[in-house]
């Protein structure tokens, strides 16, 4: 494909259009185009060389293999140089016998907030695949440049999946037959010939009973014909059809077994006999589906999670397997008001009045009530708008799907998770010649044909060529080639606008995670003696103090410590604690056992979850961001001691006390 507009013209169009993006920065190590798509091998190279070229901030990780034993990637980006976790200062009391594998031990990063971002669950949706290669190769070169970059990745950790269904992925783009599911068995040769810029979609016939007729602006665009409509024209028989440049037809290499890797997640799951069609034998039946959930179970140190799909240009929050009543109220205020005026803000688009006055919100649900609105919209205050929805379909009081990776995420891991459809062709390509971008389907097709003439050679569309279907006979084959149909944001200018639209939402949430500190630590020496047994008194009452080693130095400490979480987000979401294998937070205060009694406090106490710092007027967002916490312990020797704060999704940090 020939992009006819240099980088000079590329940029000064992205300029027009108000996205300010960078292409390269001063740290790129592993140069990256978005004027094609990368598919699945691309991917994989792409990620290899980056891991390669910044061994300081990533790491690469095989999480399993595709149903045809492709390999799974998670790149995890983040300051590899520093974190700590609590298996580092807290020894594994009871090991395990000899010759018996004990418990791994973290990596550093699983002591720091984690960010999850996924593309290409539907194998052609590869727009998402596209959008994480971006922010990787922002991330990894504005390390070290970027201060804003810096400092999230020295506080917190992404982990960034470019290609959740690989076989989709691989058939989609490299052999131009798009395709959604995953595949579960093969069908001839699992790589066959690759087709770079995808295959014709369609195949047209003369018939006088046909429904599709040529459009009288622009004869490329067939037009369907209304039930009953009267016309002169040449009538034809459309159907979907892959025909190569050469006029051959192509038939998929792979199919898919039916089985939609985002209705196959436990949350929601239909468990009846006549379940809907692409759930799966069972929750986690696909192999993707199955390590992606076992990865992220070993990386519980994950709050916000993204999941790009393809298309529409909007943003799906829980849930869509149940309704508004089954999220915690408190979630949904961080959903909406935060969540979702930042995602509006970023796209253009017009925030709803309940979300700028929140103070007012009882007003607003009046307001919903006399307007007949929908009882959702009546409990919040509020319409979710266009940019910002749930699929639960709130009017019909009816779930969208079953088993999705969301409602999953949030529901049963405690995750900030959302799903993004990528890509709306009448907003996102700077320069599209139409009215605005609730202009007519027709003037849309139009508007399309003409920009890819012009931007693209018009190498997206293959005109109308005779060929012989090996089934229904002579015709003509011809429409938008595969890759470039419908599904996915075009190369070039479209694609870097939408990357970096949703970038700079991904960067503002990583931002808001927990951020947390032991702001303030007091060691108060109440008492010094040197003798081996000796009585204290203390606040009026009398103990017994031991010395295993002679007459050290021993002293009687009152420690007290502020705990803060300086992050916008929660370290949990509102019930997140309490789900199965999430913790509350706690504080240690650690040093040598033998010598060490906490005559008030224990070694490690619950602190519940620590609030964060974003506020909304005149609504609840959580506890408290702060903590304070009192221990009084005997002391022998000059041992040092350290406070570890420890969260299970907000990270962990270590204060160093001395008594001297």
């Amino acid at each position: 494909m020939k992009i006819k507009k240099n980088l000079t013209i590329l940029l000064a169009t992205l300029l027009v259009a108000a996205m300010p993006v960078v292409l390269i920065t001063g740290q790129q190590r592993v140069p990256i185009s978005f004027d094609r798509y990368h598919g699945y091998h691309g991917t994989v190279d792409y990620l290899e060389r980056v891991a390669a070229a910044h061994p300081e901030i990533t790491e690469l990780i095989e999480i399993g293999k595709s149903a045809l034993g492709r390999p799974i990637h998670v790149l995890v980006i983040s300051n590899m140089s520093n974190g700590t976790t609590i298996d580092r200062h807290v020894t594994l009391e009871n090991q395990r016998q000899e010759n018996v594998q004990n418990v791994a031990p973290q990596k550093s990063y699983h002591g720091k907030p984690g960010h999850f971002i996924s593309g290409a669950t539907h194998g052609n949706e590869y727009t998402g695949t596209e959008v994480c290669l971006y922010i990787i190769d922002k991330l990894v070169s504005g390390y070290g440049v970027e201060p804003e970059i810096t400092e999230i990745l020295d506080r917190a950790v992404f982990y960034i999946l470019p290609i959740d269904n690989p076989d989709g992925v691989f058939n989609s783009v490299e052999m131009g037959t798009p395709q959604r599911a995953n595949s579960m068995y093969r069908d001839g040769d699992l790589e066959g010939t690759p087709v770079p810029n995808g295959l014709s979609t369609q195949f047209r016939i003369e018939s006088e009973e046909g429904q599709w007729v040529e459009d009288d602006k622009d004869p490329r665009y067939m037009v369907r014909l209304r039930r009953d409509q009267q016309t002169d024209k040449q009538r034809y028989n459309v159907v979907t059809a892959y025909f190569d440049d050469e006029g051959n037809l192509r038939r998929g290499q792979s199919r898919g077994d039916g089985i939609d890797m985002n209705r196959n997640y436990p949350e929601g799951w239909w468990t009846e006999d006549n379940r809907p069609a692409g759930t799966g034998q069972f929750p986690t039946s696909a192999p993707s589906v199955y390590h992606r959930v076992d990865f992220l179970f070993n990386n519980p140190n994950i709050l916000n999670a993204q999941s790009f799909h393809t298309m529409g240009g909007f943003t799906y929050r829980p849930m869509g397997s149940a309704s508004h009543t089954a999220m915690h109220q408190t979630d949904v205020v961080m959903y909406d008001f935060v969540f979702g005026r930042k995602y509006i803000e970023i796209l253009g688009g017009e925030v709803p009045e309940a979300w700028l006055n929140p103070q007012n919100i009882e007003q607003f649900r009046q307001q919903m009530r006399r307007e007949g609105a929908n009882r959702y919209s009546q409990m919040r205050g509020y319409n979710l708008p266009p940019l910002w929805r749930v699929s639960y379909n709130e009017n019909a009081d009816r779930r969208y799907g079953f088993g999705m990776d969301s409602d999953y995420f949030y529901e049963q891991l405690g995750m900030y998770a959302v799903t993004t459809e990528l890509w709306n062709p009448r907003r996102d390509i700077p320069g599209l010649d139409i009215p605005d971008d609730r202009a007519p389907n027709d003037v849309l097709q139009r508007a399309l044909l003409r920009y890819q003439d012009e931007h693209y050679d018009g190498d997206l569309f293959v005109n109308w060529t005779r060929a012989t279907h090996p089934d229904l006979g002579e015709g003509e084959r011809g429409g938008w080639r595969t890759i470039y149909a419908r599904n996915n944001a075009w190369p070039g200018a479209p694609l870097l606008h939408v990357a970096e639209m949703h970038w700079q939402f991904e960067l503002w949430r990583a931002q808001m995670l927990p951020d947390l500190a032991i702001s303030e630590a007091t060691v108060n020496v109440l008492h010094t003696t040197r003798a081996r047994d000796a009585s204290v008194d203390a606040d009026g009452d009398r103990f017994n103090i031991s010395s295993e080693r002679g007459r050290e130095t021993y002293r009687l400490v009152e420690i007290t410590a502020v705990l803060e979480n300086r992050g916008g987000l929660p370290t949990h979401l509102a019930r997140g604690a309490a789900l199965p294998m999430n913790r509350q937070d706690v504080v240690w205060l650690i040093g040598d056992r033998r010598n060490l009694e906490f005559i008030e406090g224990r070694p490690w106490e619950r602190i519940g979850v620590l609030g964060g710092t974003k506020e909304v007027p005149g609504l609840l967002l959580g506890d408290d961001n702060k903590r304070t916490v009192r221990w009084l312990v005997g002391v022998t020797g000059d041992q040092p001691l350290k406070i570890v704060l420890t969260s299970q999704k907000g990270g962990t940090v270590v204060k160093e006390l001395s008594l001297r």
